[in-house]
């Protein structure tokens, strides 16, 4: 029937029209999305670089990471994106660098202050040599209860719990204040060296047990914070006997020392952050040149 052969081949070339049409419409919207993501992607290099020229390194990372994960298939901008990265990277490095090297400053004028009130001590038997308070250095005998305190060369803090009397095996101690706070050291074991003990002569104990390396357990920190109150100290961990109060020449002694010890960790971290900083930035810049 000629009619419906017409009709037929109408509805046959509507179809393939209709592909093409499909096609090309499809094209149109992939092409006009890409150009989207192409600009949005510009649009946030631009405000970053604006954040970096205006140093404010935080926040234009911030906008690079989020460009990052929104245009992965923007090859180009991610490009430039990790370019501008290091070039923020390199500035916070050199940011890093003179702060570091202020506050090392700093630091270092108040250390040469406080080291007038110290006395430093080696001796050929010693690994490391120790900061002592000039106005307290008891020697062996000083008292039959008392506490010792230094800071060493890697600006450790040292306390020492001395007892001379008849034998109490104590291994560690706690100190308090009448409203009930109080803090406790380690338990140090017996062992003939943080831990030992020996008799004189004429049969009297001498008893020195060592916490370093933080086992003071924030005991040196808590008569620091408390000094301005009586602080009583109680040998623990042996046979029972009398609390006694820090003297003021103690506890002096203390706030000095924690203080002092405070500023010389200070100066190790700023040198260890800035030679981090240099090591970081001799590695941006051969990726940059």
């Amino acid at each position: 029937i000629p009619h419906l052969e017409k009709i037929t081949t109408f509805v046959t070339l509507s179809k393939i029209e209709m592909k093409e049409y499909l096609f090309l419409l499809t094209f149109v919207l992939l092409f006009s999305c890409c150009n989207n993501d192409k600009e949005a992607a510009q649009k946030q290099l631009q405000e970053a670089r604006i954040l970096y020229e205006n140093a404010e390194f935080g926040s234009a990372k911030q906008v690079l990471d989020s460009l990052k994960i929104k245009f992965p298939k923007e090859l180009s901008a991610q490009k430039e994106a990790l370019a501008l990265m290091r070039e923020i990277e390199v500035e916070e490095q050199k940011r890093n660098i003179a702060f570091c090297d202020s506050m090392f400053q700093v630091r270092r004028t108040e250390a040469d202050s406080l080291k007038q009130h110290f006395i430093f001590e080696k001796t050929e038997y010693d690994n490391q040599g120790r900061y002592i308070d000039k106005n307290y250095n008891p020697q062996p005998g000083y008292a039959s209860k008392y506490i010792k305190i230094h800071v060493d060369e890697k600006s450790d803090l040292v306390l020492s719990s001395v007892y001379r009397g008849s034998p109490i095996k104590h291994n560690q101690v706690k100190v308090s204040i009448p409203s009930g706070e109080y803090a406790e050291t380690e338990i140090i074991p017996f062992d003939g060296g943080a831990n030992y003990s020996f008799k004189d002569l004429d049969g009297i104990t001498y008893e020195t047990v060592t916490y370093q390396k933080g086992k003071d357990n924030g005991v040196l920190q808590f008569i620091h914070n408390y000094a301005d109150n009586k602080i009583t100290l109680e040998y623990l961990g042996g046979k029972k006997t009398s609390p006694y109060v820090l003297s003021a020449k103690e506890k002096k002694a203390v706030v000095n020392t924690v203080h002092f010890a405070a500023i010389l960790k200070d100066l190790d971290q700023f040198k260890s952050e800035r030679e981090k900083a240099e090591k970081r930035l001799e590695y941006l810049q051969t990726k940059i040149h």
